[in-house]
């Protein structure tokens, strides 16, 4: 069963702002911080990974560190942690 769509008249926006929801999260300023940590350690991880992966045997420092940061511009696009990290935050 869906839910039907309602049309929000221009006149009832007009006094809306922000865009981040309230929350009674006391660390909310941590997120950041976190998350630049374990992108950081998710894509050396999974970076390595993916150079063996892409390169065998025949993988340099210089493939790591793509990878790596390949792997961690993929994480830092999405807007969720990787699947497995604990979100002490949120």
């Amino acid at each position: 069963m869906s839910t039907p769509l309602i049309e929000i008249p221009d006149a009832a926006l007009a006094d809306v702002s922000g865009g981040r929801r309230a929350s009674g999260n006391l660390f909310g300023f941590l997120d950041g911080p976190y998350k630049r940590l374990v992108f950081d350690f998710a894509s050396r991880i999974g970076g390595g990974k993916l150079a063996d992966r892409m390169y065998g045997s025949h993988t340099t420092s210089a493939d790591r560190a793509r990878a790596q940061a390949a792997m961690k511009k993929f994480l830092v696009a999405g807007n969720k942690l990787p699947k497995g990290v604990p979100n002490l935050f949120g």
